[in-house]
């Protein structure tokens, strides 16, 4: 039995090694990227069809009729275990790299803080695709702030990270301005969403409050004729968008974590 249990553990390192090959690791950004593009693009098509208004909903509102509804669903279920397994893999290899560096722990912790960051809205976000707002308002405001506080916090701390990085490999200095700008990005999007968000309820931290968009509610689709509540829509797509493009900004970088082995790609 302690031999089965050794060749389980050694089986179990060995999947684990071939997730953080740098074709893996590719593949899953590729998916997680290519999901994020088209689940919203997709959806909303959908959502028009569907007889709603051309105007830019918030995400989550296109969950609430039955065609849009059902991509919304799978799309960012399948998008959540993407981002929670990228978060994962990213995370360790960045970690690897640091450790033999010999770069200082606080950043190694700090990594470990981006990683947890980036699997807690993988996860929020596969869940939230099961929960629409008008279903399970309170639980649906919980996740969806646990998406975009913990993107953008993911976001920031790996950028700071690549600076470091870039002090032993000037490689990723030379990712750094994109990841600035993705981030600024970023932190626009989720600080006006926030803030319009806020104007609609009148600033109070009442979520109850929200519950008054029920009542714009028609056949599914929602009126967003409140001008805080269609800016903060345009908000939220800025945030989700510069997601987005901070993921497609780790193509090279995994290029240098994980370089392609001789072989790797005909296997």
């Amino acid at each position: 039995m302690g031999w089965g249990a050794i060749q389980v553990r050694a089986s179990d390192g060995q999947d684990m090694s071939m997730l953080l090959e740098g074709r893996f690791v590719r593949w899953n950004l590729g998916l997680l990227a290519a999901s994020l593009v088209l689940t919203p693009l997709v959806t909303y098509s959908l959502w028009i069809s569907d007889g709603c208004e051309p105007y830019l909903p918030f995400i989550s509102d296109m969950d609430l009729p039955p065609r849009s509804g059902l991509t919304f669903t799978l799309g960012y279920a399948i998008c959540g275990i993407l981002m929670l397994s990228f978060g994962v893999q990213i995370g360790i290899l960045r970690e690897k790299w640091m450790e033999s560096g010999g770069v200082e722990g606080r950043w190694i912790a700090w990594n470990r803080a981006a990683m947890a960051s980036s699997v807690l809205a993988g996860f929020c976000l596969f869940w939230i695709s099961f929960t629409p707002w008008n279903e399970h308002l309170e639980l649906h405001i919980v996740q969806a702030n646990v998406i975009f506080i913990g993107s953008v916090f993911w976001s920031v701390v790996t950028t700071v990270s690549t600076r470091r990085m870039g002090q032993d490999d000037p490689r990723f200095e030379e990712m750094l301005p994109r990841r600035v700008g993705f981030s600024i990005l970023g932190l626009t999007g989720l600080v006006g969403m926030v803030e319009r968000f806020y104007r609609f309820t009148g600033l109070s931290l009442d979520m109850y409050a929200l519950e008054e968009r029920l009542e714009m509610l028609s056949d599914s689709c929602v009126n967003l004729e409140n001008s805080y509540l269609s800016q903060a829509a345009v908000f939220e797509w800025i945030l989700a968008g510069s997601m987005i493009l901070m993921l497609v900004s780790f193509l090279p970088e995994i290029e240098l974590l994980a370089p392609v082995t001789p072989g790797e790609d005909s296997d």
